[in-house]
């Protein structure tokens, strides 16, 4: 399993690196078209999601990421024929598609195929192996980059294909896991019936926007804004791979029981709330040392908050989902995860740029204030689970 995590991740290291660059210079795209293009693909591709997790419950969880993966390096060279809006929104949308809809497969496969007390270590291994091996694709995205020719745009796109493919055929070697069993099937629409974990994950998912403080909020507020150097974004993502690396797997042992998972979310909250107003007082000083030396206690505090909310992600939606709907549950959990990706640089953007330190203000509030539903939507399931011991030794 982390092995073909970490092929796959490679070449999607390669392709995030390398496509608007792939897509305007080389495609001939405008870059406005190709915006418009991806977001709106990107958003499309989204819906493919749930029925796919229904097909995850009825076909199996094994075979449908493989089917997913297969049809993930299919619809990547989908790009090698995007010269125009419309042929690029559709190979959006396709690519876009199956990406979600293998996040939320994947934990439902390692959720039945592992005992539950392993499933999220498992998970926190396959994001280390991920980090590292996305962090090696975007150096091979370096050396495309440094040429002028096609040949070798054109030659990643391929090889960002082929790594789907054995990324596939590594995952046919895993067990079988069966299917729901008939008798025992819900309604297909289970999982978005339950307005409680639905709400939950939406809430939780605009916690998600922390990536695009990195990608495109803190590069754009650096160079119009600060004092501190520019370089520091393209350093933070680095560093911030290399601690998630190391620290992982460690915090999301927090999110093991429901009750660390609540609390998990509201360390996130409040971890991300101080790197926006760390950001935001990154403007005051005159002087770029001091300016950067703000800008590194925010990231610091982004770090620490994009660890727990993965492990509070990981934490509510496996503790939460019902059993013989998990793959329903973890394609809403993977959808309203990947729209808050979708919309997140135009909207990080739209915030900071302009708006001095209001915009880091308001995305604070909004990282405090999503976390805050979070211990009310469980309180059900939390007493349910402090009430089991109690039942076991009156039995007794």
């Amino acid at each position: 399993m982390l092995l073909s995590e970490g092929v796959a991740a490679l070449g999607d290291g390669l392709w995030f690196s390398m496509w608007a660059v792939y897509l305007t210079s080389v495609q001939g795209v405008p870059a406005a078209t190709m915006g418009l293009a991806m977001g709106l693909g990107g958003g499309l591709g989204l819906v493919a999601a749930l029925p796919v997790g229904t097909l995850t419950d009825r076909l199996g969880a094994r075979e449908t990421l493989l089917a997913v993966t297969v049809l993930r390096a299919a619809f990547s060279l989908a790009f090698l024929a995007a010269h125009s809006f419309w042929p690029l929104l559709i190979a959006a949308a396709l690519f876009t598609s199956m990406g979600t809809a293998a996040k939320g497969t994947k934990v439902a496969l390692v959720h039945l195929m592992l005992p539950e007390r392993d499933c999220l270590p498992v998970l926190a291994r396959a994001r280390v192996v991920q980090h590292v091996l996305y962090a090696a694709g975007a150096g091979a995205a370096a050396w495309v980059l440094s040429h002028e020719s096609s040949a070798p745009y054109h030659g990643a796109v391929i090889v960002n294909s082929l790594t789907f493919v054995v990324s596939a055929a590594i995952l046919a070697r895993l067990p079988h896991v069966p299917p729901v069993p008939a008798a025992q099937r819900r309604l297909s629409t289970e999982a978005l019936r339950n307005i409680p974990f639905t709400a939950l994950m939406s809430s939780t998912a605009l916690l998600a926007l922390c990536w695009a403080l990195l990608s495109s909020g803190l590069p754009l507020w650096l160079k119009e804004d600060t004092a501190a150097p520019v370089w520091i974004a393209p350093l933070s993502v680095l560093v911030s791979s290399l601690l998630i690396a190391l620290f992982q797997v460690r915090v999301t042992r927090a999110g093991q029981r429901l009750a660390g998972a609540v609390r998990a979310s509201r360390r996130a909250g409040a971890a991300l709330a101080g790197c926006c107003l760390a950001f935001a007082a990154a403007a005051w000083p005159t002087g770029p040392v001091v300016a950067g030396g703000v800008v590194l206690v925010g990231l610091g505090l982004h770090v620490v908050g994009e660890l727990y909310y993965v492990a509070a992600r990981w934490g509510l939606s496996v503790k939460l989902m019902a059993h013989g709907a998990q793959g329903q549950y973890q394609a809403v959990a993977a959808t309203t995860e990947g729209a808050v990706v979708a919309v997140g640089p135009a909207l990080v953007t739209t915030l900071v740029i302009g708006s001095e330190a209001v915009g880091w203000g308001l995305l604070a509030l909004v990282f405090l204030t999503c976390s805050l539903p979070v211990a009310p939507l469980c309180r059900p399931a939390l007493r349910r689970a402090a009430a089991r011991p109690v039942e076991k030794s009156s039995a007794a």
